[in-house]
């Protein structure tokens, strides 16, 4: 049975490790293949073995050409000392340093770097330290992304003051305010994965080698523990493979929602007078976006979602423009579900629709929901400026949708059978002859 736990399932077969496999054998398929930086230090903090990714990263050919090196050899005194310090204070009271988010200055001048960092004592058989060793995963795209967020933070306030309305600092607010939701979201998955990461169980794996350092090639393939160590090892390698993957793929999401807010800004700051930029769009990759940014609020009500999309050509189209019409859309229309008639589930509806017109084709986006629906005396004012039946709201989503529609040259509009039987909004766009359509 193995000792180590919290980790990929072991199916390695003994077979597959003759008899005499050492250290280097054992370390090279982990330290081949992770895609963070693992490395091991002498009391000197000297580089004594480190995996590929690090090596190539610090411009070595082979983790070898690292081997008798130091931090002072790739990065700028302002990081390396500290990094030296730090592994001398574990040497020195075997106390280990956790999780600890460093910005690495490097020699040869490339751009700064971000980091976090494990590390902790190497000790022998007998208890005794005789360096360190450390895990380091590049945080960078996620430094980049708060940065970013920040960055936005500044042009909001930017855009509010030199706007000078309360109208548009408030438009502005609300936009923004419904996709924070989602990089709220992504930022959250992101640091949740961050402190499940698989790092711990290289720790076990490397201190069950560390007990057994004098006899490693009989533990390998004479213990039934030191059997299972390679294959557990070269899974944990693909784990903190598929790991990083998915940090980057969700850093993706996050970049989207990012990008989107800083469109929101730049076209509050020029109120009416913004220009459009047109872009090729695929409808349902466009409401795919809306959904997500609402997702979390979807997801806790128990909304169902059904989407009646045909297959549509690439059109071109204001894609921030209209993704902001759809975010305050779908919001508003989860917020109906408060009022469902008994017997129904919450369910919202999105169409889309390529519809002839006297100088081309239209473009129709419906969003509907069967929530508590809109009376008679009411659809005529839902797009007025400050007009509101929500306790809590401030009549300005609905109010800027129709703006931008109208920008675009489009209208926005609502329909509803009256109080209980739902509601459905419709965004209809123009896009002239023919145009984008085969």
């Amino acid at each position: 049975m193995s000792c180590i736990t919290g980790g990929p399932s072991v199916t390695a077969a003994p077979e597959q490790f003759p008899a005499g496999v050492d250290d280097r054998d054992l370390l090279r398929a982990l330290l081949d293949n992770s895609p963070d930086h693992i490395y091991f230090k002498d009391r000197q903090s000297r580089f004594i073995k480190s995996s590929a990714a690090q090596a190539f990263q610090f411009g070595m050919a082979t983790p070898d050409g690292l081997v008798g090196k130091s931090d002072f050899d790739v990065f700028s005194e302002a990081h390396a000392r500290p990094a030296f310090e730090d592994e001398q204070d574990i040497i020195r009271t075997g106390l280990p340093i956790v999780g600890k988010v460093e910005r690495e200055t490097w020699m040869d001048g490339r751009p700064d770097t971000w980091a976090l960092t494990t590390k902790m004592p190497l000790r022998n058989r007998d208890g005794a330290i005789i360096g360190t060793f450390g895990i380091t995963k590049d945080i960078s795209d996620l430094k980049e992304a708060e940065r970013r967020i920040g960055e936005v933070h500044r042009q909001l306030v930017e855009a509010s003051r030199l706007a000078g309305m309360a109208e548009i600092a408030t438009n502005v607010l609300h936009n923004v305010g419904n996709v924070l939701n989602s990089v709220n979201i992504s930022a959250g998955l992101i640091a949740e994965r961050l402190r499940a990461s698989k790092l711990k169980g290289l720790r076990r794996a490397v201190g069950l080698m560390d007990e057994h350092a004098g006899d490693l090639g009989d533990f390998l393939t004479r213990d039934a523990r030191g059997k299972l160590l390679p294959g557990y090892l070269r899974e944990l390698a693909q784990a903190l493979e598929a790991e990083q993957l998915a940090v980057a793929e969700e850093l993706g999401l996050l970049a989207k929602s990012v990008d989107h807010i800083k469109e929101v800004v730049a076209t509050q700051q020029s109120h009416a007078g913004a220009s459009s930029v047109v872009e090729s769009v695929k409808v349902d990759e466009l409401l795919d976006d809306a959904l997500r940014m609402n997702a979390s609020a979807l997801t806790r009500h128990k909304v169902d979602v059904v989407k009646r999309i045909p297959d549509l050509p690439e059109l071109p189209l204001d894609r921030h423009r209209i993704l902001q019409i759809l975010v305050n859309l779908i919001s508003n229309a989860k917020h109906a579900m408060s009022a469902v008639p008994p017997g129904q589930s919450p369910c919202i509806t999105l169409g889309a629709a390529l519809l002839p017109a006297a100088d081309g084709r239209v473009l129709r986006i419906t969003v509907a929901d069967n929530g508590e629906g809109i009376a008679a005396e009411n659809l005529v004012r839902v797009f007025v400026h400050g007009f509101t039946t929500r306790s809590n709201g401030h009549g300005f989503g609905l109010h800027s949708c129709a703006i931008a529609a109208r920008e675009m040259g489009g209208t926005l509009s609502a329909r509803s059978d009256g109080a209980g039987q739902g509601a459905a909004f419709m965004l209809e766009i123009p896009l002239g002859p023919q145009e984008g359509l085969p």
